[in-house]
């Protein structure tokens, strides 16, 4: 069994958990709010955004065979960006004056301080484990929605073929670097896979409540 396989197996209750969050089965039978999904809209823009500087990070301590891999997730963020606008102006979706909520600002600051800080192969397991909870998540979706609904270009996008490709590269290659990574930093791969899991979860729940910031304390 290899690396990704494990931490999927050691995970899979809280893996459940996530595909099965009330955020993704009511987008799914057509049921969420609108502003909860707008919610969603604003603060995953964000997180796209913030994604780029990852990315490029990772791009920098990267050995050549995954330049063209990076690279590539640079373009289509970009367009990920374009979706997201074009949505927003479809169907009516404010994205002026956006904010991070507490939660999205937590998880940014998550990504580039490992991307940072952390070895290549714990930042690609990052990458890997965001991308990978972003597929079987819109793929959950991708299973009942009406094709019709305002949000089906999201769940396409992150729930079809290309994607799953895209998710299944990365996949073999951080096998390929768990397999040559010493033990300690084996152990913290799994780590770091385990709090991206714990991330992507909260921030559903983010999504789903319309989380913003605790308020400061009272003197």
């Amino acid at each position: 069994m290899g690396f990704a396989a494990e931490q999927l197996q050691r995970a899979r209750g809280a893996w459940q958990k996530m595909v099965d969050h009330p955020f993704l089965l009511r987008t799914r039978d057509g049921t969420i709010p609108f502003e909860t999904f707008a919610t969603w809209m604003r603060q995953d823009y964000l997180f796209v955004e913030a994604a780029i500087p990852f990315i490029s990070i990772l791009l920098a301590k990267a050995p050549e065979k995954h330049w063209a891999i990076h690279s590539g997730v640079l373009g289509m963020l970009h367009k990920e960006l374009e979706l997201f606008r074009e949505r927003a102006s479809a169907v009516g979706v404010d994205f002026s004056n956006l904010a991070p909520s507490f939660v999205n600002h937590a998880y940014i600051q998550f990504l580039l301080a490992t991307a940072y800080r952390e070895s290549y192969a714990c930042g690609y397991t990052v990458l890997y484990a965001s991308e990978k909870a972003y597929y079987d998540s819109w793929r959950e979706v991708l299973t009942g929605i009406d094709r019709a609904s305002p949000w089906f270009p999201f769940v396409e996008n992150w729930g079809g073929v290309a994607f799953a490709g895209y998710v299944a590269h990365l996949e073999e290659e951080l096998d390929a670097l768990a397999a040559h990574a010493g033990g300690a930093e084996r152990g913290r791969m799994a780590e770091l896979f385990e709090l991206t899991l714990r991330y992507e979860i909260a921030f559903w729940e983010m999504a789903w409540n319309g989380e913003g910031w605790p308020s400061p304390s009272q003197t």
